[in-house]
């Protein structure tokens, strides 16, 4: 295999501008492309420990201010609680004062603390709480045992710190007033003589550690968030959960599943930092565990980002990288272009020159030019034997070279038997117009003529056999085999028709002759190929198919008619086109009948009259004809005529009719029309 793809390589032939350009190119792809990689894996381990450094300042950031809090908390609470055990504050009024003038002072340094309650062990309680509209809400509840209502020492946050006797903080739990969501700090108040006097409460929401997080962004997708360590979410950006009946898990999270895949990872390595990837897209998570502030609560701070948040500067620098280097290697590769082709160019010409008049292509160029002396001498040489065969070009059609080399058949004399649907056409009165016009002026009227119906004939894969007079003589068929030739040659000459009286009207306002085509269709088989002698020899076909299309064109002339076919056409086309029949004839120096057609348009839409009812008129008629009623058939023709007052055929038969009333025709007549 490996031989085999070698020897196949020597094969392969490039250009020398290809073989310069293509060396350069991929030393610069080569190095563009290691400079790339180097700056991504420096720039990617760089962005990553900036990223981390980030997350990790950013937990710091919000550890600190929770810590405040929570922090904050635990010494007013503690402050309260000594002030009532040094009978500093003595009565509830007082306690209260002290509480609003606190909750006043702090409003705005700690957001969070939501309330503080004071209860003694009578039941008596005394709490202060900020509203939804930031004002003070007091209250002072004297505990009545015929109506209890409340009792605070019912509550879990008495007995608990009644019983650790020291400062406790709470789990999270749903304020039965407010329902609001938070957790609290409980101090318990003992004298000296460890009497209790009481406890407070210092209540801390978590919707205001919410705002701490939303406030708390790394970069534009980051997400900061309070979790426990069993998973339910202390604050996260965005959620309300005061009214829920339980805190949500992180693995419930429907919006960022991520963030629980994140967690997920770091409960089972306990790292602080890490990279992960959840459905194909990576992550940078960071965690920070807070525990500082009681066995109850076991919080962690936890920062997710995705990577691509950092690393867009990584891919900008990537892509201007990318850009400066195609910059360069453009620049690089037009400079070293310019130089080659001062070289290369004029070869490259000279090829393509030579390939153009291998085609015989022969349009109108430049000569090529070089300082090259060589070159400038080959560039002559080629230029001087396309001015020659430009000139030959108008004795041959060119179209008919190019068909020739593109099915490679080579300028030997011979013919084979092809089948080709043939095509012949003249001008109605030519002869006369040819003897009353100026020859200076038919000749270039006549190429003009030529020249347009040539085209249609070519762009309808025909090819021209030759110009005989005012006639023209193509075929289809050869020597590029093709599929239905008598579809295109049907085609054709209704373009050609069309095409005349579109010219026709501008020749009129031109004050111009008037030129109306006339044309025979046939197929069979005909001999195609090169005959001639050993001088000179001319591709055309020839055989009775040809005479045939020939005889078709002429007999134009006898009904009044533009194009007719032969009835092996018409077989061919009739599904494809609008024909109507004219008549049965033999042919001059023929005893084979042939029933022959016109072909009238493309579609019915073209014709103006009825049709149908014509062609059904026109056969009872013809048929009447065939069997010697000369009345009845002459009463269909003029049905005809009626239908189709312009009609030249039926006023043809009409008058043969006539003729035969007078003259009957020989006993053994079929209804032939025999054409001398």
């Amino acid at each position: 295999m490996l031989e085999y793809l070698i020897r196949q390589s020597k094969k392969i032939v490039v250009t020398l501008k290809f073989s310069i350009l293509a060396i350069f190119v991929t030393l610069f792809v080569l190095s563009m492309l290691t400079l790339i990689a180097i700056t991504h894996i420096r720039f990617t381990r760089s962005m990553e420990d900036f990223s981390f450094g980030l997350m990790k300042q950013a937990s710091y950031t919000a550890f600190t201010q929770i810590q405040n809090e929570l922090k904050n908390a635990e010494i007013e609470s503690h402050a309260l609680a000594e002030l009532i055990k040094l009978d500093v504050l003595d009565s509830t009024s007082e306690v209260e004062t002290y509480i609003q003038s606190l909750m006043r002072n702090e409003i705005d340094l700690f957001p969070s603390v939501q309330s503080i309650v004071w209860a003694d062990t009578a039941g008596h309680y005394v709490s202060v709480e900020k509203t939804d509209d930031g004002k003070l809400h007091s209250e002072i509840v004297q505990y009545n045992p015929d109506n209890p209502s409340y009792d605070p020492r019912l509550r879990p946050w008495y007995i608990i710190a009644k019983n650790e006797k020291k400062p406790v903080w709470m789990g999270i739990y749903a304020y039965e007033m407010t329902k609001y969501r938070g957790t609290s700090v409980a101090t318990p108040v003992y004298k000296n003589d460890n009497t209790l006097l009481g406890v407070v409460n210092l209540r801390v929401r978590l919707d205001n550690m919410r705002d701490l997080v939303e406030q708390t962004q790394v970069s534009a997708h980051s997400i900061t968030f309070i979790v426990s360590s069993d998973g339910q979410l202390i604050a996260f950006p965005n959620l309300v959960q005061y009214n829920q009946s339980a805190l949500l898990n992180i693995k419930n999270l429907e919006k960022s599943p991520w963030i629980a895949e994140s967690f997920d990872i770091y409960n089972k390595t306990h790292s602080a930092e890490f990279i992960y990837e959840y459905n194909k897209k990576d992550y940078l998570a960071s965690y920070l565990p807070l525990t500082s502030f009681g066995s109850n609560n076991h919080w962690i701070i936890g920062v997710v980002s995705p990577t691509e948040d950092f690393m867009s500067d990584v891919y900008k620098t990537h892509l201007l990288t990318l850009l400066i280097n195609l910059t360069i290697l453009i620049f690089g590769i037009t400079a070293v272009s310019i130089l080659i082709s001062r070289v290369v160019h004029p070869l490259n010409e000279i090829t393509k020159e030579i390939r153009r008049i291998r085609d015989f292509v022969l349009t109108d160029e430049k000569p090529i030019v070089s300082r090259i002396l060589e070159i400038s001498y080959i560039a002559e040489a080629l230029y001087s034997m396309k001015k020659g065969l430009k000139t030959f070009q108008r004795y041959v059609p060119s179209a008919l070279v190019r068909q020739l080399i593109e099915t490679g058949e080579d300028a030997r004399i011979g013919g084979i038997k092809k089948p080709l649907a043939i095509l012949f056409s003249d001008i109605k009165d030519f002869t006369s117009l040819a003897e009353k016009m100026d020859p200076e002026k038919l000749s270039p009227h006549l190429c003009d003529y030529f020249d347009e119906l040539s085209q249609v004939i070519v762009m309808n894969h025909g090819t021209i056999d030759k110009y005989m007079g005012d006639a023209i003589m193509a075929f289809w068929g050869a020597p590029s085999i093709i599929e239905q030739p008598s579809l295109y040659a049907a085609k054709a000459a209704l373009r050609c028709l069309n095409l005349s009286e579109e010219l026709n009207e501008t020749w009129q306002e031109q004050g111009k002759p008037l030129l109306h085509t006339r044309i025979g269709i046939h197929f069979g088989q005909a001999i195609v190929g090169n005959f001639g002698s050993s001088e000179r020899i001319s591709y055309t076909a020839i055989g009775d198919a040809i005479n045939i299309a020939s005889r078709l064109e002429g007999i134009n002339k006898i009904y009044g008619t533009q194009i007719i076919v032969s009835d092996v056409v018409y077989h061919q086309i009739k599904n494809d086109f609008v024909l109507r029949m004219l008549d049965c004839i033999t042919v001059k120096g023929r005893n084979e009948a042939h029933y022959i057609y016109e072909l009238v348009a493309e579609t019915y839409m073209e014709i103006t009259y009825d049709f149908e009812k014509y062609t059904m008129n026109f056969a009872k008629g013809f048929a009447a004809y065939q069997k010697r009623q000369w009345d009845e058939a002459i009463s269909f023709f003029v049905e005809c005529l009626k239908i189709y007052p312009a009609d030249t055929v039926a006023g043809v038969l009409i008058k043969r009719c006539e003729h035969f009333k007078s003259e009957p025709p020989e006993a053994d007549w079929s209804g032939i029309w025999k054409l001398e």
